[in-house]
């Protein structure tokens, strides 16, 4: 009777080991995965462009005008400034970049933004995804979506962006970051 008992006592602590082993983290656990550093970013949508980094203070007038232009989307994250970016190749601007910060669910993540010169986003990259749920929304055939889409566009979920399972608040937290992404760089550069 005692080999039965041992065999169900080792078959035990093994499914508690896997158990914990594949549960994923609990809000306030660390799930923070870095993919780009703030050097790295702009250079991965400009590739082969001269940039040139304007960093713009949030100030209180700023903030209103960012306000108004944004309308109906209310950021969640107000930075305290803005690390902007013009990219240029054969002394013509190819186009402008911004990162800027949203929550998801719990925790901000940071995106970066870069626009054409007419201010149409040309491509999406998650710099810093800080929730250990909703990380789906960092692959790039969810943030192609984003592509083509201006700030008058309404970039809303089930409406012209299509969500993820599971990343609902990832998804919502990514519209309000790119709608302020170029709301930030239209007031900055045109």
């Amino acid at each position: 009777m005692e080999r039965p008992m041992t065999l169900m006592r080792a078959f035990l602590a093994i499914a508690i080991a896997v158990t914990f082993a594949t549960t994923p983290l609990r809000a306030g656990q660390d799930a923070t995965t870095v993919y780009l550093t703030l050097d790295q970013a702009p250079k991965s949508l400009f590739p082969g462009a001269q940039i040139e980094r304007k960093d713009v203070p949030s100030t209180p007038q700023f903030k209103e005008m960012l306000k108004a232009k944004l309308g109906r989307v209310t950021p969640t994250v107000w930075e305290e400034s803005y690390p902007t970016f013009t990219a240029t190749q054969d002394n013509k601007t190819v186009g402008y970049a911004v990162v800027v910060d949203e929550i998801g669910k719990v925790n901000p993540f940071t995106l970066i933004v870069a626009a054409t010169p007419e201010f149409k986003v040309r491509d999406v990259a998650v710099m810093v995804y800080r929730e250990p749920r909703g990380g789906e929304i960092t692959q790039k055939r969810f943030l192609a979506q984003y592509k083509g889409k201006k700030s008058s566009d309404p970039i809303l979920l089930d409406r012209d962006i299509v969500g993820i399972s599971g990343a609902t608040l990832s998804v919502i937290g990514a519209n309000r970051a790119v709608h302020k992404a170029l709301s930030v760089l239209e007031l900055v550069y045109r």
